[in-house]
C-alpha cells in the first residue's frame, strides 16, 4: 500500500492554518525548519512517524486525523466525509455546524431515534 503523502501534507496544512499558525511556528514547536514543514505540506517529502506524532501534538489533533486517508480502519469518531467538510470550514462555520449536530442529536434522543 502506497502512502499518500500529499493527503497527509494537505491535512497538516489545513490544521495548521486553522490554528492560525505559520510554518515557522509549527517548525519551532516540532524542532525542525520551516522548509521541512513546507516540503511535508506539499507532499514532496515523506514524513516520519516521529514527525507525524510531533505535528499531531503541536496541532492538538490525533495522528488518525492526519493519516485518515491512508488508514483502512480509522478509530477517528468522525467519518472522512464529515471531516473533509469540517476542514473546509472557517472557525465560525465549524462552531455553527457543531451546534447544529448537537441539536439534531438531542432531537434524535428525545424522539427515540
Amino acid at each position: 500500500m502506497a502512502i499518500d503523502y500529499i493527503s497527509i501534507g494537505s491535512r497538516i496544512k489545513r490544521y495548521r492554518m486553522d490554528k492560525k499558525m505559520s510554518q515557522e511556528e509549527l517548525a519551532a514547536k516540532v524542532g525542525t525548519v520551516h522548509k521541512h514543514i513546507s516540503n511535508i505540506e506539499s507532499g514532496s517529502k515523506g514524513v516520519s512517524l516521529k514527525m507525524v506524532i510531533a505535528i499531531a501534538n503541536a496541532l492538538d489533533v490525533s495522528a488518525d486525523d492526519l493519516l485518515t486517508d491512508n488508514l483502512l480502519h480509522s478509530s477517528s469518531p468522525v467519518s472522512t466525509e464529515v471531516q473533509d467538510i469540517m476542514l473546509d470550514c472557517n472557525n465560525d462555520e465549524k462552531e455553527m455546524l457543531t451546534e447544529i449536530l448537537k441539536f439534531m442529536k438531542a432531537l434524535f434522543t428525545r424522539y427515540g431515534i
